[in-house]
């Protein structure tokens, strides 16, 4: 048995080696596809630390206005236009957050950075 384990773990090393940089990354947020330099990586770690943040206040924020919308939707009269003024501060929350961490993270990158990063942006998008 120790042997067939050790069979089976040396042929995974073995595996481990024919990594090639050109297939995609495979971890959600990550940008190790960019080939950041230094600076950008500083730079970008503080504004993803920041865009967490945002996320979690979001998640927050999301959480009570989905209770606000049940309430409203429990009373005798079904009032629509709560329910889409509802809806259209989340998604306006939403916006912002994407929209500003796009905008902190543009002028670091270069251009093929930004064309790499563009096929990743969905992972980016907040939920």
């Amino acid at each position: 048995m120790k042997f067939l384990f050790m069979i089976f773990t040396f042929v995974l090393f073995l595996q481990a080696d024919d990594h090639d940089d050109k297939h995609k990354h495979s971890y959600s947020k990550d940008l190790t596809y960019l080939n950041l330099n230094r600076t950008q990586t500083d730079l970008i770690k503080h504004i993803i630390k920041k865009y967490r943040k945002q996320i979690k206040e979001f998640r927050e924020n999301k959480e009570l206005l989905q209770e606000q919308k049940e309430v409203v939707f429990l009373e005798d009269k079904f009032d629509s236009d709560k329910i889409i003024s509802i809806n259209n501060e989340i998604e306006k929350n939403r916006t912002q957050i994407e929209v500003e961490f796009l905008k902190q993270i543009h002028p670091i990158l270069d251009k093929w950075q930004r064309e790499r990063f563009k096929n990743y942006m969905e992972e980016w998008e907040v939920e």
